[in-house]
């Protein structure tokens, strides 16, 4: 789960934020109480839904034909949307759970992993639309909404010294002290 954490705060993804957070600044602010909800429930939410992600993930692909005869005789759509969904719904569930103690313990990292998933949510939305040809306007919704209420909540969030960081100093106070 370590190796997820690094994922979270990767440059592109820093640079994004830093690229979005102001836009969000500059909107309409939640109430503090608000945000304290928000913050609180959240890794509830995560972990529930990190692992209905799963379980929901490895049905699609494993009942990718029974939901293929189904769709293609209403709409016509291919089976390998169902397995492309399905591996999909199994990376949010495992970014969802790796991200769950960071949020829980209000880790700037663990905001960071809710981003992550906003971008991953909003790449199998773009499948989706390719896919069914329609839910371009909700998808742009829901991503304005997502990423408000994530921005509102940032502030929450506080920045862990790594434990690298912490041996460093310690050797940089020894060599001082000689």
């Amino acid at each position: 789960m370590q190796n997820f954490s690094s994922f979270f705060t990767h440059k592109m993804v820093k640079k994004l934020d830093q690229e979005l957070e102001p836009i969000f600044q500059k909107a309409p602010h939640l109430p503090q109480k608000a945000i304290e909800i928000l913050v609180k429930i959240t890794p509830i939410i995560i972990l529930i839904s990190g692992l209905f992600s799963i379980t929901g993930g490895l049905r699609s692909i494993f009942g990718a034909n029974d939901f293929y005869r189904i769709f293609n005789d209403w709409k016509g759509v291919p089976s390998i949307y169902f397995y492309i969904i399905g591996l999909f719904q199994i990376l949010i569930g495992i970014v969802s759970l790796a991200a769950y103690k960071p949020i829980k313990n209000k880790e700037l990292v663990g905001w960071f992993g809710l981003l992550c998933l906003n971008i991953i949510q909003l790449i199998m939305s773009l499948v989706g639309v390719v896919f069914l040809r329609k839910g371009l306007f909700n998808l742009l919704l829901s991503l304005i909404i997502n990423l408000y209420v994530l921005y509102e909540m940032k502030s929450e969030y506080k920045a862990v010294a790594t434990t690298k960081t912490n041996k460093t100093s310690k050797v940089s106070k020894k060599n001082i002290k000689k």
